[in-house]
C-alpha cells in the first residue's frame, strides 16, 4: 500500500458487513465501498473528520442482507453511484463493467467482473488490496443459491481472476462471520476450504448443493430497496405494471408506444399484429431498446397469451419504467374481439 493512500475498514454488526474507505491524502479525494444505510452518518462523519472529498460510492453486487447507503449518501453530498453493470439498476450514475477504471487523485481503482454468487457481483482492485464483495470469504465463499447465483460461475471467478492475482494481495470481503478482518491471495489458495486447498469445480458445486442456508432476514426489504439505489421509500409505495384488455388498449393506441415482444416469424404469422406496433423480441434486444428509451414515455407490451409481454413489463419496472402495460390475453384475445391486425408491414 502507498504511503499516501488513506485506507479505513469499517464494520456493521448487524449484517456483519465490511465498508472501506481508500482516499488520497494529498488530492483528499474519496472512495467508499460496499456501504450500510444504517451507518451513513457514521461514514459521512469520518469523511468530514478526515477533510475528505467523497467523489465514488461503490456497491460490488445488490446485496440481500442489508440496504446501501449509496443512494442516501448521494442524496446528502451529490456524489457518483455505481453498480455492476450487468444488475440494470437505472438510477445509478456508473454502471461498471470488467476493466473500468475510477480515479481518486493519483489512485485508481480497478473493476473485475467475478459473478457466482450472484450473476452481476463485481471485485475492485487497488494497490495490492482486492475488495471481494461476497464472492471470496476469509476460509468461505458467498452463497449461490438465489439471485441467479451460480457455482460453477463463482468456482472460475474464484480460480480464473482472483487466484491469479499476485499471491501477497490483501483480501477484503464485504462480510466476515468469524472475526477475521483479512486475508490473502496465497493465504485462501491454501487454506480456503471450499474454493482452495485443491478442491476441484466438481467438488466445490457439491459443497455448494449441500448448503442449507436461510434466506437472509432483509431480503424483501433489501433486493427491492437496493434495485432503487438504497431508497426504501419505493418499497412501501412500489411502481407496478398495469394489464390492459383488449378493448382498453384499442382506445388508447394513438397515446402508448405498442412493444410486440414475439419474434418476427409469429409478428407476421397467423395471429398478426396491431398497426404500428414495433416487433422488439424479449430478451437482449428488448434490453437494449429499453435501456435507450424514455422512462417517462407510456409503452405497452404485448405477445401471444401474456405470458411473455408480462415479463416484459417486469424488465421495463425493473429498468426504472413509470408507465408500463401490458395486454393480458395476448394476441389471442385481441383476435377473439375480432379487432384489426396485420399481418405485413410494421417496424
Amino acid at each position: 500500500m502507498k504511503k499516501n493512500l488513506i485506507f479505513q475498514q469499517l464494520f456493521e454488526s448487524q449484517s456483519s458487513t465490511y465498508t472501506y474507505l481508500l482516499a488520497d491524502a494529498e488530492s483528499k479525494e474519496a472512495i467508499l465501498i460496499d456501504t450500510v444505510i444504517e451507518t451513513v452518518d457514521r461514514d459521512l462523519t469520518l469523511i468530514a473528520e478526515l477533510g475528505l472529498n467523497l467523489v465514488y460510492v461503490l456497491d460490488t453486487h445488490i446485496h440481500a442482507d442489508h440496504v446501501t447507503g449509496a443512494g442516501e449518501i448521494r442524496r446528502r453530498t451529490g456524489v457518483k453511484t455505481a453498480v455492476p453493470k450487468t444488475a440494470s439498476v437505472p438510477c445509478a450514475d456508473l454502471n461498471l463493467s470488467d476493466g473500468d477504471e475510477l480515479q481518486f487523485g493519483k489512485f485508481k481503482i480497478k473493476t473485475m467482473e467475478t459473478p457466482g454468487h450472484t450473476d452481476a457481483s463485481l471485485s475492485f482492485y487497488c494497490e495490492e488490496m482486492v475488495f471481494t464483495g461476497d464472492v471470496l470469504l476469509i476460509r468461505g465463499t458467498g452463497r449461490t443459491d438465489f439471485q441467479s447465483g451460480s457455482a460453477e460461475e463463482l468456482f472460475d471467478s474464484v480460480h480464473k481472476k482472483l487466484f491469479t492475482l499476485p499471491p501477497e494481495t490483501k483480501v477484503y470481503p464485504a462480510h466476515d462471520y468469524k472475526g477475521f478482518t483479512s486475508s490473502t491471495i496465497e493465504m485462501e489458495i491454501r487454506h480456503n476450504p471450499r474454493v482452495g486447498c485443491g478442491k476441484t469445480k466438481d467438488q466445490f458445486i457439491q459443497i455448494m448443493k449441500e448448503l442449507k442456508l436461510d434466506l437472509p432476514k432483509k431480503i424483501k426489504e433489501s433486493l427491492p430497496a437496493n434495485m432503487a439505489c438504497g431508497k426504501v421509500d419505493e418499497i412501501e409505495n412500489p411502481i407496478s405494471y398495469k394489464t390492459l384488455t383488449p378493448k382498453e388498449l384499442s382506445a388508447q393506441l394513438d397515446q402508448v408506444l405498442v412493444v410486440d415482444v414475439r419474434g418476427p416469424e409469429e409478428y407476421f404469422g397467423e395471429l398478426g399484429h396491431i398497426k404500428n406496433s414495433h416487433q422488439i423480441t424479449l430478451g437482449n434486444n428488448l434490453k437494449q431498446f429499453l435501456e435507450g428509451y424514455n422512462r417517462s414515455e407510456e409503452i405497452v407490451f404485448v405477445c401471444r397469451s401474456g405470458q411473455r409481454s408480462e415479463d416484459a413489463a417486469n424488465l421495463g419496472i425493473k429498468l426504472g419504467f413509470k408507465k408500463i402495460s401490458h395486454l393480458g390475453s395476448g394476441m389471442l384475445g385481441w383476435n377473439e374481439c375480432k379487432l384489426p391486425v396485420e399481418r405485413a408491414g410494421g417496424f
